[in-house]
């Protein structure tokens, strides 16, 4: 035979030889996707087995993940009708006793040693892009808070953003519009409530605003970066306090330096510690970030703001949360530093004003 024709009887038989063993394979494992038929196993087995497929690396064992655990959705037993707007509902204390406050907070375990922190992005709904970032984003300890004025609630108080925040684990506020130092410059929108106004319309305004929304765990008075402190310090303030505490819901003070007077009972406010993105610039919100860390560890606790929201502190809140637990700082939802608070009166933080900010000491607080 010409050795051209050997080589060639060659490879045809080697693509025999090949095409057979796959069949063979085929046969005994099956096409992909499908589980192997029990049957006796040929002899030519180890052969292909060895042969010609390829040994495959075992991967390696995955990595633990946190577990997001779904908060309480809206409880009817939590919820009464809003006398002045009908087909809305407003929070109230349980029959048997259950607040809104306890019933809505997510429960994560204390750590034994080291220091807490706590963030309340306010703004939610608003914008509902940056909203559902921050809700997919942000880590599950953040709470969020969100306006009264979002166009996304129905009638019944309802939002699908806000089921999504529960399902995710974040804790859910309603920023209260009032009337801020700054007005009439400043203005929190039609509903805030006055000094200008008589008490029966600011009732009414507060009852629209706590209507709004259902499943928070209470109320803050950041709304759009503003504070709302020209009412919050005002004696009409009172008649939100006993609301307030009448409903179960906590109240988050965001006015870091000037905070409401002693009508809130202290067991159900959190007084901020400072304001993380007064500046929306990465390397500031990135340095008070900083600042907000060691004033936890200095102190034990501390709380920070955010907002209006916006993506850049949306993407660095996740750069600073990613390993703050290796610095000695736990992360935790604003009810639970109430708790951590409350438990030890020592922990009540002083103001931390000597604190110096690592980058851009040029800029104010």
């Amino acid at each position: 035979m010409h050795p051209a024709g050997r080589v060639l009887v060659g490879v045809w038989a080697t693509i025999l030889v090949l095409g057979g063993g796959g069949a063979l394979l085929l046969q005994v494992m099956g096409p992909p996707g499908m589980h192997p038929v029990a049957r006796p196993v040929p002899t030519l087995k180890p052969i292909l087995a060895t042969a010609i497929i390829p040994a495959i690396p075992l991967a390696a064992a995955p990595q633990p993940v946190a577990v997001t655990v779904a908060l309480a959705a809206p409880d009817p037993a939590l919820l009464e009708p809003a006398p002045d707007f009908n087909g809305r509902m407003l929070p109230r204390i349980a029959a048997d006793g259950r607040r809104p406050a306890d019933v809505y907070a997510a429960h994560p375990g204390l750590p034994a040693h080291g220091a807490v922190v706590a963030v309340l992005v306010e703004g939610l709904g608003l914008s509902d892009a940056v909203s559902r970032a921050a809700v997919d984003d942000l880590p599950a300890a953040v709470s969020l808070g969100f306006s009264p004025y979002a166009p996304a609630f129905d009638q019944a108080g309802q939002s699908s953003l806000a089921d999504a925040a529960r399902r995710a684990g974040h804790e859910t506020l309603l920023s209260l519009p009032m009337e801020p130092a700054g007005s009439p410059l400043d203005d929190e929108g039609p509903q805030a409530l006055s000094t200008t106004i008589d008490l029966d319309q600011d009732r009414r305004a507060l009852q629209w605003t706590l209507s709004r929304l259902q499943g928070y765990v209470g109320v803050t008075n950041a709304l759009s970066g503003l504070r709302g402190d020209r009412f919050a310090n005002a004696g009409a303030f009172e008649m939100v306090a006993k609301a307030l505490a009448a409903r179960g819901l906590i109240y988050v003070d965001a006015g870091t330096g000037v905070h409401t007077g002693d009508a809130v009972p202290v067991r159900d406010r959190v007084d901020a510690d400072l304001t993380i993105d007064d500046q929306p610039d990465a390397a500031d919100i990135e340095a008070r970030l900083s600042r907000l860390e060691q004033i936890a560890l200095t102190q034990g606790s501390a709380l920070g703001i955010a907002g209006p929201l916006r993506p850049v502190t949306i993407e660095r809140l996740q750069a600073w949360s990613r390993h703050l637990a290796d610095r000695g700082v736990t992360l935790i939802p604003v009810t639970a530093l109430l708790a951590w608070r409350r438990a030890d009166a020592s922990r009540v933080h002083p103001v931390m004003a000597h604190l110096p900010i690592p980058a851009n000491p040029e800029r104010p607080l």
